[in-house]
């Protein structure tokens, strides 16, 4: 359960963080995004033994892979972006129901069965999605348009993921560190590109962002492991705790303001997940 909970707390915290520093400048936001997957990559080779001579690097899709190396850096700033404009409540909340992504892509790309529970599940988060933007929020437009680039970035990264999982040849460590060397590149062709002085200081941020990271993703593995005949223990823990954690942490030491439609869309943001949990359990 250890594992479970330290992946849980180093989510949350990955967004705490960002919130918390507030870069101010493009340049040192991908400088401390560069650093992180530096960090990222390095611990991920390390801990997880891989080694460069044993990684068949023939059997990647790489025009998946080269989207994904894009998109992460790419979906950070984003998610830099809302949680500045937004806050870590609504962030946290769009990142979380992005999941719902993939699962309408499934019917597309992977032939899965339709169900109308399914479908229910898929109206309901949208009509979540839609109470949580609220009236309040759409006096500014670039509110939403974050909320909605990291709901849909997110969303995406997670389905092209799993579709390069549906090549069973491939190891998910190996491509993980390949794809966080490529996102460091990425992110060192951004820093290239905005102007502005460059502040070191934000590149050792970005080396403890990196190792969060990694924190969520290798508890995250563990949990699994551990939960390996439960894993829908794993996928509701996670995915509520990030909601309700996101939202206490905003409402009480960022002060965010949720209104009582707002938290109605969250309580029906809860409900998916719930849904979710149980249709993978088939019991609904």
């Amino acid at each position: 359960m250890s594992s479970l909970i330290l992946s849980l707390i180093s989510s949350l915290l990955v967004g705490f963080y960002i919130k918390y520093l507030k870069i101010a400048t493009k340049k040192n936001l991908f400088l401390f995004i560069l650093s992180n997957y530096i960090m990222a990559s390095f611990l991920t080779y390390y801990i997880f033994n891989l080694s460069i001579l044993t990684i068949d690097f023939k059997v990647f899709d790489y025009k998946l892979v080269i989207c994904l190396a894009i998109l992460l850096p790419t979906v950070f700033y984003f998610l830099h972006k809302s949680l500045e404009f937004s806050g870590l409540a609504k962030t946290d909340i769009f990142q979380r129901l992005s999941l719902i992504i993939p699962i309408i892509f499934s019917f597309l790309l992977f032939n899965e069965e339709f169900s109308y529970v399914k479908a229910f599940v898929i109206i309901l988060t949208f009509v979540s999605i839609f109470l949580i933007l609220g009236k309040k929020s759409t006096n500014k437009s670039i509110n939403i348009f974050y909320l909605i680039a990291v709901f849909l970035g997110y969303g995406i990264i997670d389905t092209l993921f799993k579709l390069i999982a549906t090549n069973k040849d491939i190891n998910f460590l190996e491509l993980l560190f390949v794809i966080f060397i490529l996102a460091s590149f990425i992110s060192f062709i951004y820093i290239l590109i905005f102007k502005g002085k460059i502040d070191i200081k934000y590149f050792l941020y970005g080396l403890l962002l990196g190792v969060l990271n990694f924190s969520n993703i290798y508890f995250y593995i563990n949990a699994h492991k551990i939960f390996s005949q439960t894993p829908t223990l794993v996928f509701v823990t996670m995915n509520l705790g990030v909601i309700i954690g996101g939202v206490f942490i905003g409402k009480y030491y960022f002060k965010e303001i949720l209104s009582k439609q707002v938290i109605l869309g969250v309580l029906l943001a809860i409900s998916c997940i719930v849904l979710l949990a149980l249709i993978q359990l088939k019991i609904i």
